[in-house]
């Protein structure tokens, strides 16, 4: 065996983030940087990073930051940027054909310009920084965010290995018109595309190998898929400090009596996470009981447009809208006190590969509610309250049980702290590396 192992990471997902901000972070985002910083921490491995030439902030980053500046680092230009302006351009050729303004179709003729340069340029520098120049050094490829660049797909004496974390785009398709687009060359199809059997893949769950099987069969070698799980987006512990908590609500501008409670939920404004049906149904759970100091906390929702859903979708709204409080994007350092000192957490998704903020709550020493569905029972197993992601009914009596039973909330905090400690990303990245390990013996 090789003294060390040459892994080519793909981490074209963190250029994004540092890009676009803290607000593009998900869970595919976290398992990418902390699968990093473990692998970082092996001997076995020399570790090189694959980045989009086109994220520069990134870049800089690299250069100045204590962690990335460790590794060594190739720069590519995306193909998927060549054929998202080539669509561009068409796009803007056929506006053209059918307008009759000059002026207009001048402005569209000089932006087709525009972009026939660009795209001139990205292939001039594809070719520049080609990857297998440094693909002739690598032994392994692993893509944590389920893409494989095409030029590595040629190099026949690297392993690929490649992390799913999810099939949604099957489950709902109504969610995601344009992933099967071959039209447009998106880069999901693409990942369909690339499913082989010659490849290694990781999965966050059960439930996600259970469904890649069973939309890609054809494709893939069931023995060549091994369960792997994630853990959460930093180190959660149970902090009850009350002087904090006061800090986080000033931070916010949020108003907090101290005879106040509240129940917390963080996720993005997607259709699949429920939120419209969890505030409907907190709504009806509180005018049941009378309750007048229990207040539902949002982190992560945009706003504007779930404000608009929940005004469609709740009759009652307007009475109780103060109940309800974004926060928005929150800190790093402010999620975990909002985590321990709700009364309990609701994650009534409809779907999720993993599922990682209910394991947060509870290493956070806070009592959960989530759905009996997917890859959730498998990350909370008994030490949660599951139920039917749509039936109010059980979501209420769920409410009531927490709600009303401090001995009850005392045990889901008791279990949800000892399920926890099932999860790692220690555990996660000595999984990976062994199978890893395996194949270059």
């Amino acid at each position: 065996m090789k003294e060390k192992i040459s892994i080519l990471l793909n981490a074209s997902l963190l250029t994004n983030f540092f890009e676009m901000g803290n607000i593009d972070r998900t869970g595919i985002f976290f398992t990418v940087y902390n699968v990093l910083k473990e692998f970082e921490r092996l001997p076995n491995f020399n570790i090189t990073l694959l980045i989009n030439n086109n994220r520069y902030k990134f870049v800089q980053k690299m250069k100045n930051d204590l962690f990335f500046s460790k590794f060594s680092y190739f720069k590519f230009y995306d193909e998927q940027l060549i054929f998202y302006r080539i669509n561009l351009i068409k796009t803007y050729k056929n506006f053209i054909k059918t307008n009759t303004n000059i002026f207009i179709n001048t402005l569209y003729i000089l932006k087709i310009i525009k972009h026939y340069i660009y795209v001139l340029y990205y292939c001039l520098m594809k070719y520049i920084h080609n990857i297998k120049k440094i693909c002739k050094k690598i032994d392994i490829f692993l893509s944590l965010d389920s893409i494989i660049h095409n030029e590595i797909i040629k190099c026949t004496h690297i392993k690929n290995f490649v992390f799913l974390h999810d099939t949604m785009p099957l489950i709902f398709p109504e969610y995601y018109p344009s992933f099967f687009s071959t039209k447009n060359h998106i880069i999901e199809y693409a990942y369909i595309r690339n499913l082989n059997k010659e490849y290694y893949y990781f999965c966050n769950s059960e439930c996600t190998k259970r469904d890649h099987l069973k939309y890609y069969k054809n494709q893939l070698d069931e023995k060549k898929i091994i369960v792997t799980y994630i853990s959460s987006s930093q180190n959660f512990y149970p902090d009850y400090d009350k002087k904090k908590l006061a800090a986080v609500f000033n931070k916010y501008k949020v108003e907090h009596r101290n005879n106040d409670e509240y129940i917390f939920s963080l996720c993005t404004l997607e259709p699949r996470k429920n939120l419209v049906f969890t505030v409907k149904c907190f709504i009806n759970f509180i005018k049941k009981h009378n309750i007048k100091n229990l207040y539902f906390y949002l982190g992560g929702a945009q706003w504007d447009k779930f404000i608009h859903l929940l005004e469609e979708q709740i009759d009652s709204l307007k009475e109780y809208q103060k109940k309800i409080i974004r926060f928005g994007y929150i800190d790093d350092n402010d999620v975990n006190i909002l985590y321990s000192n709700s009364l309990f957490f609701t994650y009534i998704s409809q779907y999720e590969g993993f599922g990682m903020p209910p394991l947060e709550a509870m290493q956070a020493g806070t009592p959960v509610i989530t759905s009996n569905n997917s890859s959730l029972p498998e990350v909370v197993g008994d030490a949660a309250i599951m139920i039917d992601y749509d039936s109010e009914e059980q979501c209420i009596k769920a409410f009531e049980n927490l709600y009303f039973s401090e001995d009850l909330r005392k045990h889901y905090i008791k279990k949800g702290l000892e399920r926890a400690k099932l999860f790692s990303w220690k555990k996660t990245v000595k999984k990976m590396s062994d199978v890893i390990l395996k194949t270059v013996l």
